[in-house]
């Protein structure tokens, strides 16, 4: 399908796009049509997920006033998004203007055809700021790398050694599984346990939570969320990516109506990013032509969706201003 060149035209394709009532739809836009849906830490330009835990406790450290009122680590890392920070936030919104702002925006810079994605996402993935699955996912960000390197190896050492008879499947499936990782097996395992003893799941779990890394992660979880259960789900640590929908609780994001996708890891390393299955995610793309893009800006400004409505911050007003009264830097 050839690209869209007005507003109208993008009006018209995205109206069209047939939906489906399991899944909640957000919009994503961005200036270059070959990027992928990847947060910042984890793209190929940076691969920062190496130093996030640095990254962190140096904003922390450097700007304590602006952290002191966010106690979770994903009111930590949405700020830093906010800022500009490598992240394992992606931007998303729920309205499909404002993704076509960002598509065209930088029309001067890049000087390929944009994009705009509507993303479906599972409903049972759509997740609130305070959310127990949301804690685990971001507090995942403060881990150094190397306390995730021996996850695999205890986790498949403590199924191996335990003495219950419950746990014979589980112990073949980790010996004829050589090549997969541990906590991959352990999921795949317990996800389709639907007709297996209650014990052997509780087992699993209770084994699972007494590896190092996983009661590290509980204790920095508790940190924030003194009421935590100590328990977390080992899907959370193979391939979870959650939509949380954030408190509106800065100008930006409520002029936006923004959204995060949240990246978990895969495999137990943090290393690599969880990735979206097919049956998790809906996708449909609109192509947007380089050449209609300014022009394009220029009809959505008209209906309220521009620079100075997007970015409500002072900064941003003095660009606009001295944009139109033509007063140079």
């Amino acid at each position: 399908m050839s690209p869209i060149k007005t507003l109208a035209e993008f009006i018209a394709r995205s109206i069209g796009i047939e939906k489906n009532q399991e899944y909640e739809y957000f919009w994503r836009g961005h200036s270059d049509c070959s990027y992928k849906l990847v947060p910042s830490i984890y793209r190929k330009t940076t691969k920062l997920s190496d130093k996030e835990h640095l990254l962190i406790k140096e904003a922390v450290v450097r700007h304590p006033d602006e952290f002191c009122s966010r106690r979770s680590y994903f009111e930590k890392i949405s700020l830093m998004q906010h800022y500009d920070f490598p992240t394992r936030l992606l931007d998303v919104t729920e309205n499909p203007l404002i993704a076509l702002y960002f598509a065209c925006r930088s029309h001067s810079k890049f000087k390929r055809n944009g994009e705009v994605v509507l993303i479906g996402v599972k409903s049972e993935r759509v997740k609130y700021g305070d959310s127990d699955t949301v804690s685990v996912l971001s507090a995942l960000s403060c881990i150094p790398p190397n306390k995730f390197s021996d996850l695999n190896r205890e986790l498949k050492e403590r199924i191996l050694s335990a003495a219950e008879a419950e746990l014979v499947t589980i112990k073949q499936r980790l010996s004829n599984n050589a090549n997969q990782a541990p906590i991959t097996t352990l999921t795949k395992y317990l996800e389709a346990s639907n007709g297996r003893s209650v014990r052997s799941r509780e087992l699993l779990l209770n084994i699972f939570n007494a590896c190092a890394l996983v009661e590290y992660l509980v204790y920095e979880i508790k940190a924030e969320k003194p009421h935590f259960r100590n328990a977390i789900w080992p899907e959370h640590f193979n391939n979870f990516i959650a939509c949380v929908k954030s408190n509106h609780d800065n100008k930006r994001i409520a002029a936006q109506q923004g959204a995060f996708l949240l990246y978990g890891i895969k495999d137990g390393d943090k290393s690599k990013h969880a990735e979206f299955q097919k049956n998790e995610i809906s996708e449909a793309r609109l192509e947007i032509d380089n050449a209609s893009k300014k022009e394009i800006l220029k009809t959505l400004a008209r209906f309220g969706v521009s620079e100075e409505r997007l970015f409500p911050e002072l900064i941003t007003s003095a660009k606009v201003i001295r944009d139109k009264l033509k007063i140079p830097k």
